[in-house]
Order: C-alpha cells, then sequence, then structure tokens
C-alpha cells in the first residue's frame, strides 16, 4: 500500500482516539481475532483500519458496556443473522433489568441508611422512648447455636451467615444485622448467650438450614445509644417496661443494628433498637 492508498485508511491511534480506545486495547482485539485491522504494513507492523470500522468497534463497545464477555463478542459477529443477535441481546437485556434494579435496591437502602443517620445528628431520634410499630413478614438467616458472645466470635458468627447469602447489596449499607431470639420465658433475655447472631434477607434463602420467618404483626420497639457498654442495662429497661404495663410477648425479639461499626469508631454514637413481638 502507498502513502496516497494510506490516507484513505485510519492508523491505530486515530481509531483509538475517535473511540476512546487505547492503541494496547485495539492491539489486543486484534490479536484476539474480534477487531482485526484491515491492513497491516508487512514492513513497519502499523495497523490501518478502514473508516467503515468505526461502527464495528462502536457495536464491540456497547456490546462491552451490556457485560458481554470477549468471546461472546467474538461469537456475536460470527455467522450473524437477526435471530441470532437478537437472542442474544434479550439474554443480556435481562440480566441489564435484573442489575438496574439491584441498584435501585442498594440506592435505596443507602438512602434510608442516610435518612436515618441525619435523624440521629438532628437530635431527631428519641432514644429509650418505647412504641408500637406494625411490620410485614420479615426473613432472617441465623446463626441458632449457642456460643460466647465476645466481640471475636460474634465476627465470626456473622461472617460465617453472610457467606451463605446470594446477594450482591452490601450489608454495611443496611440495618440488616443483629440478634435474634425466640424465647419461651421472658426473663431469657437476660443471658447473652440466648441471642443469635442474625441477618435479615429475602425469602430466596428459604431453604438455607440457617432460615427463619419474623412473623407479621405489632411489635414494641425502642432505640438505645451506646449499646455496647450499656447493653445489660437496656435489656432490664426493656424488661421492667413490659411489666410495668402488662404487655404480653409472643415470644420473638431482635435487637437490629441502627449505627454501628460501619459507620463510627465511637462506642458511644452507635445505636440499637429492640423489637419485640406482642
Amino acid at each position: 500500500m502507498n502513502q496516497e492508498q494510506k490516507k484513505k485508511y485510519l492508523s491505530i491511534k486515530e481509531m483509538g482516539q475517535r473511540r476512546g480506545v487505547s492503541s494496547k486495547t485495539l492491539r489486543y482485539y486484534d490479536s484476539i481475532g474480534i477487531f482485526k485491522a484491515d491492513y497491516v504494513d508487512p514492513d513497519t507492523g502499523y495497523r490501518y483500519y478502514d473508516p467503515q470500522q468505526y461502527e464495528k468497534l462502536g457495536t464491540i463497545l456497547e456490546l462491552r458496556s451490556l457485560n458481554f464477555s470477549l468471546n461472546e463478542i467474538k461469537g456475536y459477529f460470527t455467522e450473524r443473522n437477526m435471530k441470532k443477535s437478537v437472542d442474544m441481546l434479550k439474554e443480556h437485556y435481562k440480566l441489564l433489568e435484573e442489575e438496574i434494579r439491584s441498584k435501585q435496591r442498594l440506592a435505596e437502602t443507602i438512602k434510608e441508611k442516610i435518612d436515618f443517620i441525619d435523624k440521629v445528628i438532628d437530635n431527631n431520634i428519641e432514644l429509650e422512648k418505647f412504641s408500637f410499630e406494625d411490620f410485614p413478614e420479615r426473613f432472617i438467616i441465623s446463626q441458632l447455636n449457642k456460643s460466647d458472645k465476645s466481640g471475636e466470635s460474634v465476627a465470626l458468627e456473622f461472617m460465617h451467615l453472610e457467606s451463605h447469602l446470594h446477594e450482591t447489596a452490601p450489608i454495611l449499607a443496611s440495618d440488616r444485622i443483629g440478634f435474634y431470639m425466640d424465647f419461651d420465658d421472658i426473663s431469657e433475655m437476660e443471658n447473652m448467650d440466648n441471642w443469635h447472631t442474625m441477618i435479615m434477607c429475602s425469602e430466596e434463602m428459604k431453604n438455607s438450614r440457617h432460615f427463619c420467618v419474623l412473623p407479621a404483626g405489632k411489635y414494641l420497639c425502642a432505640y438505645f445509644k451506646d449499646y455496647t457498654a450499656d447493653r445489660d442495662l437496656f435489656i432490664k429497661m426493656f424488661l421492667e417496661y413490659v411489666k410495668f404495663n402488662n404487655i404480653k410477648l409472643k415470644g420473638i425479639m431482635i435487637q437490629q443494628f441502627k449505627i454501628d461499626v460501619t459507620v463510627t469508631d465511637d462506642p458511644k454514637e452507635t445505636i440499637i433498637e429492640f423489637q419485640a413481638l406482642v
């Protein structure tokens, strides 16, 4: 190819600049057969691209944005027809829709966390005040064995539970962790060995041996601060309130972390919510 003919082509640098792709990436695409240069100078090894290849490179980049693997992209351009192309696009469209739903759920979870923290900072959360709240049926996975409730042991139990989750939403961004107890006698609440680590989950986890259901209904609730230091005192306060007001509990109670080490290093800022089914 003479110099005049080369003027009709795009160099690797020119092609890359027009599509925002590095020359290194284009060389790699060439080496694996996804996007081969139309002409390679036998003397210099320089790659030259026909301007018509510009659109193909755009399609490749769009497919990459849809999470097509390089092998899938290679297959997409092999013996193409409408049926094959639309089937591949439909498959990735479904995956994209699920990713969007997942991101939306994550955004809502983080927004709830931000709103709660803002209320705490603005002193709009009433601590140690008891109220009743209706909850729908909820689901948890729980470490039901009785074990030492030292910080290290609890951390290991949460790690074990999290490994069973089939979800991508981060635990740290939500109010999903805490302790769970299913009791016969209200006095069992005072012994932390009767509490079990838990993580809120979806119903999709129902086949897990760790799966438990929190029944729908009215729950007696209260927020407590600096929980680590005054845990026994808060449990005592809760029990005294229940006995004084002759409230009948139905054997289900959780301690749900609202502000914990995921957002603060100051234990005095930690907040936990007690919820007991009545």
